[in-house]
């Protein structure tokens, strides 16, 4: 998780859903080389919980360190976030799905009981609790390193990630016919089951639970024009207090100096950002100044009658007109990695 591979585009939502997906089918793998080729012998009534906690911890732990690294927190301040989301997430998540099968049994009797508590049986029937408690123990260890931060993402999110990845961990499983020496044999192939399980979990976990803040994002102005090509400046401030940037060709004072002869005023245009982060563009000159965007254009010219300028919110990839004809300066907003400032 590098918050410099990661551009400020709509596909970095799915970056934080990725590398939780990586994760929860390395877990997988984890829980599988220990039984199958480190011939770890646990009774098969703990192979749930085993790999229940070892995936909710895993993913945790994934979304954890990826904010760490993304936010790039010293290496001692990683370490013990990911060790108090490890422990938290395994402890919550155990105390979870045994709550569950407690409760199971006392709803439950009969030969509906004798299912229930088969740790051999294959069937979503009585096996989707589980796979939601071991959603919401992720989401709770997760919610207690934030602070308790945007707690109904954090729950409902891990909630609805166990219970998505019970869903694949059932689906992929199902049994398919296979021709056997002739004959026609049901198979189920419960290796794709768990990976399934394991990519499904964490994919969705990191798509709901928590993703790439704009925070770690400021904005900038770059221009487009062949005079002072390339030439960019930030508009957020240092301290991330409200600041607001001014371009002209005024000598003296302003933020960008652009040359008079693209047709830029001295004072002609301005971009304001607030505490919540939100950039606005202002108009200062009655000259043509345009501000442009997919299927829409928005004049700012500063129309003498108003007792403000006029102004319009701007997102990342925007144009700026200033001017018209042969005499035109054209300036980008981009949205890049606080970073860089």
């Amino acid at each position: 998780m590098n918050i410099f591979l990661l551009p400020y585009t709509w596909l970095r939502h799915f970056g934080m859903a990725l590398w939780c997906a990586s994760a929860g089918l390395m877990a997988w793998w984890a829980v599988l080389s220990g039984l199958v080729v480190l011939n770890i012998d646990w009774p098969p009534s703990w192979d749930g919980p085993i790999l229940m906690c070892t995936i909710s911890v895993t993913v945790a732990v994934a979304s954890v360190l990826g904010e760490c690294n993304l936010r790039r927190l010293p290496l001692w301040s990683r370490g013990l976030k990911v060790l108090f989301a490890a422990g938290i997430s395994g402890l919550v998540t155990l105390i979870y799905y045994f709550m569950w099968h407690v409760v199971v049994g006392l709803f439950l009797e009969g030969s509906s009981l004798v299912d229930a508590q088969d740790p051999s049986l294959v069937s979503l029937t009585y096996r989707m609790g589980a796979f939601g408690m071991g959603g919401l123990g992720c989401g709770t260890g997760c919610l207690a390193v934030r602070r308790f931060s945007e707690p109904v993402s954090h729950l409902a999110g891990g909630l609805a990630a166990g219970l998505l990845g019970g869903v694949g961990w059932y689906v992929a499983g199902l049994p398919t016919d296979e021709v056997v020496f002739g004959v026609i044999a049901p198979q189920k192939d419960l290796f794709l089951a768990g990976a399934t399980l394991g990519v499904t979990w964490g994919f969705a976990f990191g798509l709901m639970a928590w993703s790439i803040p704009d925070e770690l994002y400021v904005g900038w102005l770059r221009v487009l024009t062949p005079r002072r090509f390339g030439r960019r400046i930030p508009i957020d401030a240092p301290d991330r207090k409200a600041k607001e940037r001014f371009v002209g060709h005024f000598p003296r004072g302003l933020d960008l100096f652009l040359p008079v002869e693209d047709g830029v005023q001295e004072l002609h245009l301005s971009v304001v950002v607030n505490e919540d982060q939100r950039y606005t563009a202002r108009g200062l000159s009655q000259q043509p100044t345009m501000v442009k965007r997919l299927l829409q254009s928005v004049d700012l010219r500063y129309d003498p009658r108003r007792p403000t300028p006029v102004e319009t919110p701007l997102s990342s990839g925007d144009r700026i007109v200033l001017g018209q004809g042969d005499q035109r300066a054209e300036l980008e907003f981009i949205l890049l990695p606080k970073e860089e400032v």
